[in-house]
């Protein structure tokens, strides 16, 4: 098996996937609200539950009662299924939202708290000093691998507070990599040989990196990539 490699396209951005919904820094979730959703695990028997993703560690949180809490067993979720049809599968430290899947490779992208431009103290959220700035990130990275809090509480605090940075990822997922979703990323998957095959592709097919459909057809082409590799076997 290939060492798993990852490696992402990054897109600045302060919401998150949803055009018309902003996290911030009091409602630090990928969602608006905490969806009904069914959680699949590798050892167990599935879970219901309203879920949202905490984006300071991609922390699956649920809904018991008043509380939010933190998923204890995270290590074990292989995906989480909304009712609303969304897919989140969850590789390495991600939950990766599916756009477009086959047997072999999974398009998807990632959201999460943009640290860097936190720590830049700028005034834009609430902080005024590299250091306030940091003591803030360290507050929420706590609270999200605790979820000590309550949900109504904290969905006040969404409206009481600034508008939190996010850095959006679109990947390529295949069984043992992620890659970036460029021509780079894609090469850096390939043998010299199947490289070669990508390059032929690319020259019948005007790739356009950032839009679903294009990333669809490198998905196929790296389907069967795979397939060819499995059948070598």
């Amino acid at each position: 098996m290939r060492a798993l490699t990852i490696v992402t396209l990054l897109c600045v951005t302060t919401a998150g996937f949803a055009a018309d919904y902003e996290p911030t820094e009091g409602w630090p979730y990928l969602y608006d609200d905490f969806e009904p959703a069914t959680v699949y695990y590798r050892n167990s028997a599935p879970a219901h539950a309203n879920i949202n993703i905490h984006l300071f560690n991609n922390t699956l949180h649920f809904i018991d009662g008043e509380d939010i809490k933190a998923a204890s067993n995270a290590l074990y979720i292989d995906s989480v299924v909304c009712d609303n049809n969304i897919v989140l599968e969850h590789k390495g430290k991600y939950y990766v939202e599916r756009l477009y899947a086959t047997p072999h490779v999974l398009v998807g992208r990632t959201c999460e708290a943009d640290f860097s431009s936190m720590n830049k103290g700028s005034g834009a959220y609430g902080m005024g000093t590299s250091v306030s700035a940091t003591q803030n990130v360290a507050a929420f990275d706590d609270y999200g691998n605790i979820a000590a809090r309550k949900y109504n509480e904290t969905k006040a605090d969404r409206y009481n507070s600034s508008t939190l940075p996010t850095i959006e990822r679109y990947t390529i997922v295949t069984d043992d990599d992620i890659c970036q979703a460029t021509k780079r990323g894609v090469n850096g998957i390939l043998t010299k040989e199947e490289r070669k095959a990508f390059n032929a592709f690319l020259k019948e097919n005007k790739i356009k990196w950032k839009e679903t459909e294009s990333l669809q057809k490198v998905a196929d082409f790296l389907e069967g990539i795979i397939t060819q590799r499995n059948a070598a076997e």
